[in-house]
């Protein structure tokens, strides 16, 4: 135990008597593992603290002084004690054996711990002592508010700090006494310099700002301090590794007499803002050049209000004008052609209602001069977070011209397709006339006359037309009426494949036509029109493939299909013909030798690639120097099958 052998010169003011020191005891804290403090513990005290100690009982540790035998004094007292330095003074009272003793115990800071005085309690007979104790209550509550307000400050500067740095701010304030700026902190940071470079001058600043800008920040400030009020300055800073980024200062200035003494404020960094802005405005003259361009009629509907704003761009909104700019959606509707009106309208209402991206729709809109335009009006729709419609935008384009010109084209088709079908067929009359006679001609002439020669010749040549005429009537039947009609049954393509093996070899008697069969060859199909797509393929395959070379037909299952090959080498078909060689009025090529079937209108492939795809199957071409010339027909086995699967 360490003795205290004398008073120090500040606690002796609290002794009663000089002569007789008070008892005084010296603590030091115990802390855990963190630092925080548990406890405190005494590790001094002078002789007349030896005696209460002693006569009382008192436990090194503050903590395990007996609950029932020390009033007054807390460990949380000594702990606030350390933290703020203020002298603690409370009455403290002490009890053993039934006797007690009081006394005013006074703590006062020392290092980390503290010294505790055990004084003679104030009463009437020491007013010197109430007097002075009066005095250090007041002083350690004028403390206590002090640091309180210093902490409530330091708190207020730490927010403000922050508040700044989220925002992306810095604030600021000059004053004409000091005639120097205060930034806040970071401010060389913010403005992308190396600390130190701005200073407390407004040079210090503006070197900072572009030197574009310099001139006109320098008037904005100079205006500030004239102005008495808000003031705003935009301008741009370069930072320190090349970049450069937009600024905007807002504060207020503060006069005094005739002249603004004080200017506060804040910078910000609007860099994204003034790039939003900077994309806005392009997106809008790119919207105001597209409406001038196109002739359009834009329309923005504001669902929450149901205004809806019509911009003409050049134009006139059909007639009306560009006072009739803003109207609600009732006078659309009402200018809506009353037969498409409810149908148009409901639409959009269905449109909003739905989860859809985008809106189209045709109708016809009333003029201000009384008629009425063909237009085509399409929208999309803006969405709030929560999945609400908000905004619709729009355009109406006047198709009128467009939708004339197609009817005329459509008239003009639907003539023409009917004038060559009717040709067509009317030809068929005198055709079959004139085959007639020459057959009878030809039946009573001598044999190997000139008379019986010529009727030959009409008979061949009324042939070949009637083939044209079929053809052309083929044609008539796939565009008017949406493909070749067919008359399915049970069919065997071997069969088919036999006879047009048959009518073609007499009719090329020098040429040899290969037939192969390979599994099954039944199906349902229209075995009239498959004789005629074969016919077609294997009459070109020995038109314009090598004379001294056999034509190649093939009949066989695969996967489930029918499939037809037609295959003759030769000299190839070219490339950019490929492409077209399935359109109407397009040929391979001109063949070697004049044939049967010299001559004819290009509509034999076209013919033959509706026949098959009105089966529901697929014709294709490969040919090549090397491998030659193969047309490939696949077929599904039951044509009646296919149509329902779909949905034909």
């Amino acid at each position: 135990m360490v003795g205290l052998s004398s008073l120090p010169g500040a606690a002796l003011a609290w002794a009663p008597h000089a002569g007789s020191p008070a008892p005084c005891l010296r603590f030091e804290p115990t802390r855990g593992p963190g630092g925080e403090v548990l406890d405190f513990q005494w590790t001094g005290l002078n002789p007349a603290a030896e005696d209460v100690v002693r006569d009382w009982g008192l436990d090194a540790r503050l903590s395990r002084w007996p609950d029932d035998g020390v009033r007054g004094l807390e460990v949380e007292d000594c702990v606030r004690l350390g933290r703020t330095g203020v002298p603690v003074s409370v009455p403290l009272r002490v009890r053993r054996g039934g006797m007690d003793a009081r006394f005013h115990a006074v703590a006062v800071k020392e290092g980390d711990g503290f010294a505790l005085w055990l004084l003679p309690p104030v009463d009437g007979d020491a007013p010197e002592l109430r007097e002075a104790l009066t005095r250090e209550q007041e002083a350690r509550q004028r403390a206590e508010t002090a640091l309180e307000d210093a902490r409530a400050l330091r708190a207020r500067e730490e927010l403000l700090r922050l508040a700044l740095s989220t925002a992306r701010m810095v604030a600021w304030e000059w004053t004409e006494a000091r005639r120097a700026v205060t930034w806040s902190q970071e401010a060389d940071a913010f403005f992308g310099q190396p600390p130190g470079t701005l200073g407390t001058s407004l040079p210090g600043f503006l070197s900072c700002v572009v030197v574009e800008d310099r001139a006109r920040v320098a008037r904005g400030i100079e205006q500030a301090l004239a102005a008495d009020g808000p003031y705003t300055l935009k301008f741009r800073c370069r930072h320190a590794d090349g970049t450069t980024r937009w600024y905007e200062a807002v504060g207020q200035g503060l006069r005094d007499g005739e002249r603004a003494h004080r200017l506060v404020g804040v910078v910000m960094d609007v860099t994204e803002r003034e790039q939003a802005e900077a994309a806005l405005r392009e997106a809008e003259e790119r919207y105001r050049l597209a409406s001038r361009a196109t002739h359009d009629v834009l329309w923005d509907w504001d669902l929450s209000t149901g205004s809806v704003r019509w911009d003409a761009g050049s134009g006139d909104l059909f007639g009306y004008g560009p006072e009739r700019s803003s109207h609600g959606l009732g006078w659309w509707e009402e200018r809506v052609h009353p037969d498409e009106r409810e149908a148009a309208a409901a639409s959009l209402r269905d449109f909003v209602a739905s989860t859809g991206a985008a809106w189209q729709a045709e109708y016809r809109f009333l003029r201000q001069d009384g008629t009425w335009a063909h237009v085509l009006d399409r929208g999309v729709l803006a969405r709030d977070a929560a999945g609400r419609p908000v905004r619709m935008i729009g355009s109406m384009m006047d198709i009128t011209e467009r939708t004339r010109a197609l009817e005329r084209l459509s008239e003009e088709a639907r003539f023409r397709e009917r004038f060559i079908g009717i040709l067509g067929h009317d030809l068929r009359n005198p055709l079959n006339a004139i085959t007639l006679c020459a057959r009878a001609i030809r039946r009573r002439g001598p044999h190997g006359s000139p008379q019986q020669q010529q009727s030959q010749r009409i008979e061949a040549s009324a042939a070949r037309m009637g083939a044209m005429i079929s053809d052309i009537l083929d044609l008539t039947r796939a565009r008017l009426s949406g493909g070749i009609p067919l008359n399915l049954a049970p069919a065997n393509l071997a069969t088919v494949c036999r006879q047009v093996v048959e009518e073609l070899g007499a009719a090329w008697p020098g040429r040899h036509i290969a037939f192969e069969v390979d599994g099954r060859a039944e199906g349902v199909w229209d075995a009239d029109r498959l004789e005629q797509v074969l016919s077609n393929l294997v009459g070109n395959a020995l038109e314009h493939g090598a004379q001294d070379a056999p034509v190649l037909l093939r009949c066989a299952e695969r996967d489930g299909a029918q499939v037809l090959e037609v295959h003759n080498p030769g000299v190839p078909i070219p490339g950019p013909q490929l492409a077209t060689l399935f359109d109407p009025f397009r040929q391979a090529g001109a063949a070697r030798e004049k044939g049967p079937r010299r001559g004819g209108l290009g509509l034999g492939l076209f013919i033959v690639r509706e026949i098959v795809q009105a089966h529901g199957g697929t014709v294709s071409v490969s040919s090549s120097e090397r491998d030659g010339t193969t047309f490939t027909v696949t077929l599904p086995r039951d044509t009646r099958q296919a149509r329902l699967s779909r949905g034909a």
